[in-house]
């Protein structure tokens, strides 16, 4: 397997977001300051930094996570999006940073599309999961069905941010919520790789089949 260089082992990675759940992770933010160093462009680095200081400023809820602790999963989303696609404008770094804000935070829709326009606060509107249909399958078709019409950066951002949703997958104990999270990445999530970053397919191929030999393995350690 060809493990894509913004990447490290499974096994390294995931005691990396491990380590992050009680720490704040340095390694989110070099990843993030090396993603900014592949482009000189002053306007590209002047809407990346806008987002990311704006990202920053943000309060979040997630899972009675404090928020030094959460920024670190956008950050490392965003920066892996820009790491995976380094042609892209910056506005893919943006929908990275800023892709769970209608989730988490009290940010609205109007007020994302008054700061950084309404395509980006329209693929994060798309990629923000309705929780209380999350399991049903007609739904979830309906959600994919979208990205899959809509911007390839959302495509990008929803790939990646699964990607390191995974590495922690196996800290839930509800084996049917695993299972079925599982089958959500193979269905549909893989074939947006496949469409959009096929060099990071492989990996997340073996992400999947490692989460499933990992199952459950307690708590944060």
């Amino acid at each position: 397997m060809n493990t894509p260089d913004f990447l490290g082992t499974i096994a390294a990675e995931r005691q990396q977001r491990l380590t992050g759940r009680t720490n704040p992770d340095p390694g989110a933010f070099a990843l993030w300051e090396r993603a900014l160093h592949l482009r000189s462009e002053e306007s590209y680095l002047r809407r990346l930094r806008e987002a990311y200081a704006f990202a920053r400023s943000i309060e979040y809820a997630h899972d009675g996570l404090a928020g030094d602790i959460y920024i670190a999963h956008p950050i490392r989303v965003a920066a892996m999006a820009l790491l995976s696609r380094p042609d892209a404008d910056a506005d893919l770094g943006v929908v990275g940073l800023l892709h769970n804000a209608l989730e988490v935070s009290s940010i609205s829709r109007p007020e994302l599309a008054a700061k950084f326009g309404d395509g980006i606060a329209e693929q994060i509107f798309n990629l923000t999961v309705d929780r209380t249909q999350q399991w049903d399958a007609q739904y979830k078709q309906w959600y994919y069905d979208r990205l899959h019409a809509g911007a390839a950066s959302a495509r990008i951002v929803k790939v990646l941010d699964k990607l390191d949703n995974l590495f922690l997958l196996g800290l839930n104990p509800d084996d049917s919520i695993r299972a079925r999270y599982l089958h959500e990445i193979q269905t549909h999530v893989l074939p947006l790789a496949q469409r959009d970053l096929p060099h990071v397919l492989p990996y997340m191929i073996e992400l999947v089949a490692d989460c499933h030999r990992a199952g459950y393995f307690g708590s944060d350690g």
